[in-house]
């Protein structure tokens, strides 16, 4: 939905635009700061289709490298999942923003306006001070240490995870074939829980203690990295057109990754016969 809305955006303003001023110029702002101006001709689900400036020729990107593109009226006609998850992971936090006029502005707390046609943020800077900052004033703004609970997140599941794939992936290769199949498989689960008598558990699992080391060094390692990588830093746009960002925001996540993997499966079998049945009868189950 927020994809058709930003196709709609850009078809409507082009569409209604002032036909003496039809030189509109419009940055594709890739992950690492690289940005592209030129005219956008359309977007569809994978691709953004445009006219690069001082050229003839027609040019394409996909939309996964894409950050988030803007006009010179400073509106925003796309954003990608990795640019939403960014201003999410700053609201409430304290900071400093610094801007393109070389300001630096120190707040305790930040929000955002979800307007993407006058996209601007909130700070609060004092006791009952508190101003707004347009999003295309801002260079980069840099949160404190806190943003790194999501470290600690990752940290923490891909430890966890890892173990518990690892444990599935076991059951084949211990599997008796003279034991039931339930109290079998369990056991290689159980092989990563404590000991808790007052649940059955009376060995402390083969794999627990492993288990418990392992997650403390992944946390560590994940908050180190991340301190390495500023992940507390977040680019908006560049000082100048030809430099790139501090890192690069792309925000990785399995869950994004397989969402996106199987809507983009559900739309290409929605257009033959047999998967708008087939996808047909799926969600009438569920309704």
């Amino acid at each position: 939905m927020k994809l058709i809305a930003s196709i709609f955006l850009l078809t409507f303003s082009l569409v209604a635009s002032d036909t003496t001023h039809t030189d509109v110029n419009h940055m594709i702002v890739k992950f690492d700061g690289e940005t592209l101006i030129g005219s956008i001709d359309s977007i569809n689900r994978k691709n953004v289709y445009f006219i690069q400036k001082d050229s003839a020729e027609y040019d394409s990107l996909l939309l996964k490298d894409v950050y988030y593109i803007y006009n010179d009226y400073d509106r925003i006609f796309y954003k990608s999942w990795s640019f939403e998850q960014n201003l999410n992971r700053m609201k409430n936090r304290s900071g400093f923003i610094f801007t393109l006029n070389g300001d630096t502005i120190p707040f305790y707390s930040i929000n955002f306006i979800a307007d993407m046609i006058h996209p601007e943020i909130f700070i609060k800077t004092g006791l009952n001070q508190s101003e707004f900052i347009s999003l295309f004033e801002i260079q980069k703004i840099v949160t404190d240490n806190s943003i790194m609970q999501y470290s600690i997140e990752r940290g923490f599941f891909y430890s966890f995870y890892a173990f518990l794939v690892s444990a599935t992936l076991d059951i084949p290769f211990k599997w008796d074939n003279s034991r039931r199949a339930s109290p079998q498989i369990w056991d290689r689960y159980n092989d990563l829980l404590p000991k808790a008598t007052m649940i059955g558990l009376n060995d402390t699992g083969s794999k627990y203690e492993s288990l418990i080391l392992s997650i403390p060094i992944s946390v560590g390692s994940s908050m180190l990295y991340d301190l390495w990588k500023k992940k507390n830093v977040f680019y908006f746009t560049s000082a100048y057109e030809e430099n790139l960002f501090g890192r690069n925001m792309y925000v990785f996540s399995l869950k994004h990754i397989s969402k996106v993997y199987l809507e983009n499966t559900i739309f290409k079998l929605e257009k033959t016969k047999l998967g708008v049945k087939f996808i047909g009868w799926i969600r009438g189950k569920n309704s």
